[in-house]
């Protein structure tokens, strides 16, 4: 990729001026913001940058200090430390504190700064995908137990319902149980390759055309024990038979799984009562699953997407605290988002809304997340 969007973090005009000016001598399409100071970088509203210049010293600030913040906000950037002079224990501290490379300006050319954005983003953008990798690997166990505990005991009671039908002659049901069970086996295994695929560094994700009404028909049929046990009652009337979608199948089905797993079990004193919506929209297909349960109270909502926070009131109830993190990043991972709307003691309402993308685009996006 040629087009880079870069940050250039110095006090003085007439730097950033020839940063700018030298960068568009380059070959590569590059877009360039300004920041004269930390306090300015607030004001930066990019979201994803691919580099940034970062001027060792800055007013009330040195540079090194400043490279946690940056990185930590761009954590997909490489920050170029640079500095009016050469000072090799400098550009060590700075490389060892993440700085993808050093450059006193004095040294600063065209043909400078187009092989440190080739080498250093390339390295940074290697770099984020393995720390990625590396936090995937560190949930993927507890996402397995989280996910998986639903459709075990699903087959587990087939298998039990199997027994019981030969044993009575009901060879009709025994019939229909093995083909639930044939079901719940194979989407319990694309549902681990694609957990797989989710977490390996060269995966090739498999982007395939699904209807909106299989996607709801995986997640049910997963959680078919719990929502009889529950004696939940599932209203599907909103789920329009025509919407199809390029997606990662399992993945989405996990998501909806996981929304209606916890309508179940987030219920109020009375049985679950839910209700599941797959609509079209003009440039994206929109899911919700609303419930009548406990509720989260307004300055919480935010918190339940993040990786093993619960919202109070829950402690009794057993869970990680996983399930609607997954549920983020899947949805980020498909260029989508989601939400959610909540009254206390009234029920839940959780929404993604996914981009309507052909299987190709869809799949450039899974290689590049």
């Amino acid at each position: 990729m040629d087009d880079y969007a870069v940050l250039i973090v110095d006090d003085d005009d007439g730097d950033r001026k020839m940063l700018t000016r030298l960068l568009a001598k380059t070959t590569l399409v590059v877009t360039t913001q300004e920041a004269r100071s930390t306090d300015e970088l607030g004001d930066v509203e990019a979201t994803h940058l691919d580099a940034v210049f970062l001027d060792y010293l800055l007013p009330g600030a040195f540079g090194l200090n400043v490279l946690e913040t940056v990185r930590s906000r761009w954590p997909q950037a490489a920050v170029f430390m640079v500095t009016g002079q050469g000072d090799e224990e400098l550009a060590k501290s700075a490389i060892q504190l993440g700085a993808a490379d050093y450059i006193a300006k004095s040294s600063i050319t065209a043909a400078a700064l187009e092989r440190m954005l080739r080498t250093g983003v390339g390295a940074a953008r290697t770099q984020w995908k393995l720390d990625e990798q590396h936090r995937d690997l560190a949930t993927f166990s507890e996402v397995l137990v989280h996910d998986f505990k639903a459709p075990i005991r699903a087959v587990s009671y087939l298998v039990d319902q199997v027994s019981e039908d030969i044993e009575a002659g009901e060879m009709e049901d025994v019939h229909e149980s093995l083909r639930l069970l044939r079901k719940s086996s194979r989407h319990m295994l694309e549902t681990m390759k694609s957990l797989s695929d989710h977490i390996r560094f060269d995966r090739e994700d498999v982007i395939n055309e699904v209807s909106g009404v299989d996607l709801v028909d995986r997640a049910m049929n997963a959680l078919s024990q719990v929502i009889t046990e529950a004696d939940a009652r599932i209203d599907l009337d909103q789920v329009d038979a025509t919407t199809r979608l390029s997606c990662r199948a399992p993945q989405i089905a996990q998501v909806l799984q996981n929304l209606i797993a916890n309508a179940i079990k987030f219920c109020s004193a009375d049985a679950p009562r839910i209700a599941i919506s797959v609509q079209n929209r003009c440039d994206s297909h929109l899911f919700e699953v609303s419930d009548n349960g406990i509720g989260i109270a307004k300055d919480q909502i935010e918190r339940v997407f993040e990786p093993f926070k619960r919202a109070p009131g829950t402690t009794g109830i057993a869970g990680t605290g996983l399930g609607l993190a997954t549920c983020k990043k899947i949805v980020l991972r498909h260029g989508g988002r989601i939400w959610c709307e909540s009254t206390p003691d009234k029920g839940t309402k959780f929404a993604f809304e996914l981009p309507n993308r052909s299987a190709q685009e869809a799949t450039n996006l899974a290689l590049v997340g």
